[in-house]
């Protein structure tokens, strides 16, 4: 059996700060259609981003407070909430600041869930 190499496979990284997540090039790729965002936590403490179509939201089966905006840029998607990095640190007992933190993620195609494994610090 042969395994081809993949020169585009690479993790992304996410970047947290005391009110963002900003994502990187390879980390924001799925996130492309998503119109809005559901953050969550993990049972292993990882850190779980959602992308969400207009259409799904429009259905009106979520709570509305547990969507967020994702900002598209060129080069970085944002998700800009300071209640949201409040709930972060504090779930995992970490100090967010200007002082940025990033961390390894992962895309899931089958869940459709981008993974930001906290246990993958990059920096610090």
């Amino acid at each position: 059996m042969i395994k081809w190499f993949n020169v585009k496979a690479r993790n992304g990284v996410a970047t947290l700060y005391d009110n963002n997540i900003t994502l990187n090039t390879t980390a924001m790729d799925p996130f492309e259609i998503a119109y809005k965002v559901q953050v969550g936590l993990s049972e292993e403490g990882n850190i779980i981003i959602k992308p969400l179509t207009k259409a799904f939201v429009e259905k009106g089966k979520l709570d509305e407070n547990s969507l967020l905006k994702i900002e598209m840029r060129k080069s970085f998607a944002r998700i800009a909430s300071v209640s949201l990095m409040k709930q972060i640190a504090q779930a995992l007992n970490i100090t967010l600041s200007k002082s940025p933190i990033q961390y390894e993620t992962t895309w899931d195609s089958v869940e459709n869930i981008l993974t930001i494994n906290t246990s993958k610090v990059l920096n610090n």
